[in-house]
């Protein structure tokens, strides 16, 4: 028996782009200095490596908006609803034990290239449920050159061939032990290792997307545009050193929302350069590293824009010392943090307080628990006295926190979190410790993969975590988990872990997210929450844009198919 769950198609769809590229130091190409139209999107961006959808690193967003209008998978995430929705899966149904996904796809989307010769975009055939098998199983071989990911683990025997010798690795061993077939040309099944509700945003991420074997292997980098083939709404027209151009995929089966035909990319990594060229209205768009964002705010404040990002800068806890082992300690750390000043005073534009551990955004995000980003020293002296330490009298030992020594604004930050601690709680300052490690240590520690006869974890050390799919399982669940979590606190498994994996095999998005809501709540409320963990900063997503451009989505990818321009500047 199955629980099905069926969609309808989508009906916003893309927009055609093309674009520019430029070398580090060259000037611009001249196509970038163009006029711009209503049709023409004008980014800047660093120039791309390689448009091989498994080999994307989580934090090359520029990279990530190219390949999203290139590659369509099984599923899309939708940032302005939050929500996944189907693309070249039209439906899909779930097996009793949630083990077992079979996918019906759609016959109407096409592997397409450009014909220089003929100037002409060209259909080469359609889509089939064999690109996802290939795909996915070139994803799991850890022969290839880019690594597996841990997002692919959830498929059954993808780990068995992540981990085998490479002596034994060949087409057959691959496809005997990871379970996708292609059940016919345009239905497909996937078998997990467990039940997995999110599977829907996991499938929505590059490494998922379909992949045509017969471009894959036609080179070492099959995305030049002599061997590319593309499914999505635009299609690599030419990429030299100085320029890369896409055009509207004029076989794209849905309607577009915008109107935008082309989009030039200029590629740079010079910060005045970039903010330069938006202040003169020569550039639409363009993401901006944490560097590039003071010169931004300097020559282009006007244009410039700032949100949430997807790194989160965290407290952890070591529970095994007996101090903050003590839940009520670990309130009062949290209360007594003004997490706006630590942001402003330390970062400036380039992080944000953290108001929940989940990000906004994505899907099943929760509301929030509640955390106030400006402390609450009065409710953080009464969780310390109830600890047994009002005005800090008996305190065992002196707290000791660990920052990584790669960067100074580490130690600043730390710093300024034992004063805040020292004075909300009012305690003598000695009491409060910090001290740098190096970053592999602290990383080790945090995942408490260290010899612990032979060191003593601190009380409290400072970590960071990002995800890789747009889901809160991969934040709440990923991270924090008793047993699964990558941040080991040592705590024991409760009722919010009970919740977690409930929501983790729940394929209804509703009651996942009401799950969420509830564990964000037990770990992060104030006045109860057990804080094995404080948030404490999110990073940003800070770009560049015209006042032409209207609908930019805050989150994940561009989807330029939503993206509108109201004419030249």
């Amino acid at each position: 028996m199955t629980r099905s769950h069926h969609f309808r198609l989508p009906t916003l769809m893309l927009l055609g782009i093309t674009i520019l590229t430029f070398t580090g130091q060259a000037l611009l190409a001249p196509a970038a200095l163009a006029q711009g139209t209503a049709s023409e999107l004008r980014v800047a961006m660093p120039a791309p490596l390689s448009l091989d959808p498994t080999t994307l690193s989580r934090f090359d967003l520029s990279t990530r908006d190219v390949v999203e209008n290139l590659f369509v998978g099984l599923t899309r995430f939708n940032p302005a609803t939050a929500r996944i929705e189907p693309m070249l899966a039209r439906s899909w149904s779930v097996s009793e034990d949630g083990l077992t996904w079979t996918f019906e796809l759609r016959e109407d989307i096409n592997w397409v290239r450009y014909n220089p010769q003929t100037q002409a975009v060209e259909v080469v055939r359609p889509v089939a449920a064999g690109d996802v098998v290939y795909a996915i199983q070139r994803a799991c071989d850890p022969t290839r050159p880019s690594p597996v990911t841990a997002n692919l683990m959830v498929i059954r025997g993808c780990l068995t061939v992540a981990n085998a010798f490479p002596q034994v690795i060949n087409d057959l061993f691959i496809a005997r032990e990871i379970g996708v077939r292609a059940i016919s040309p345009h239905t497909l099944q996937i078998e997990l290792l467990f039940p997995t509700g999110y599977l829907p945003s996991l499938l929505s991420t590059p490494e998922f997307r379909p992949l045509p074997r017969e471009a894959v292997t036609a080179a070492q980098d099959w995305t030049r545009p002599s061997t590319i083939l593309t499914s999505g709404p635009y299609v690599l027209q030419s990429w030299t050193s100085e320029e890369m151009v896409l055009v509207r995929n004029p076989f794209w089966p849905d309607p577009f929302a915008g109107g935008i035909e082309r989009v030039s990319l200029s590629f740079t990594d010079d910060a005045n350069s970039v903010a330069s060229l938006a202040a003169a209205g020569r550039i639409d768009f363009a993401r901006l590293s944490d560097a590039e964002i003071g010169q931004a705010q300097v020559i282009a404040p006007d244009r410039l824009h700032i949100e949430q990002g997807a790194t989160l800068t965290m407290l952890g806890f070591s529970f095994e010392r007996s101090m903050v082992g003590q839940p009520e300690v670990r309130r009062a750390l949290a209360a007594a943090l003004n997490k706006s000043i630590l942001a402003a005073e330390v970062f400036g534009a380039e992080m944000l307080p953290a108001t929940a551990f989940t990000p906004t955004g994505i899907v099943g995000s929760p509301a929030g628990s509640g955390q106030d980003s400006t402390g609450d020293a009065a409710l953080a002296r009464s969780h310390y006295e109830a600890a047994g330490y009002s005005n800090c009298a008996g305190m065992p030992e002196p707290l000791t926190l660990w920052v990584a020594d790669d960067d100074p604004r580490w130690l600043s930050l730390g710093q300024a979190i034992a004063g805040q601690w020292a004075a909300a709680l009012g305690c003598n300052p000695n009491l409060f410790k910090v001290e740098t490690v190096s970053r592999t240590l602290l990383i080790e520690l945090a995942h408490s993969n260290y010899d612990a006869e032979k060191l003593t974890r601190p009380h409290a050390w400072l970590g960071t975590w990002s995800a890789d799919y747009p889901d809160a399982n991969a934040w709440l669940n990923d991270a924090l988990h008793c047993r699964y979590g990558y941040f080991r606190v040592g705590r024991v498994c409760d009722s919010a872990d009970d919740l977690l994996d409930r929501a983790g095999s729940e394929a209804n998005i509703a009651q996942r997210a009401q799950l969420y809501a509830q564990v964000e709540q037990l770990f992060f409320a104030p006045e109860r929450g057990s804080f094995p963990a404080i948030a404490l900063l999110f990073s940003v997503n800070a770009w560049l844009q015209a006042p032409t451009l209207d609908n930019v989505n805050a989150t994940t990818a561009a989807r330029f198919d939503t993206w509108t321009l109201s004419g030249a500047e």
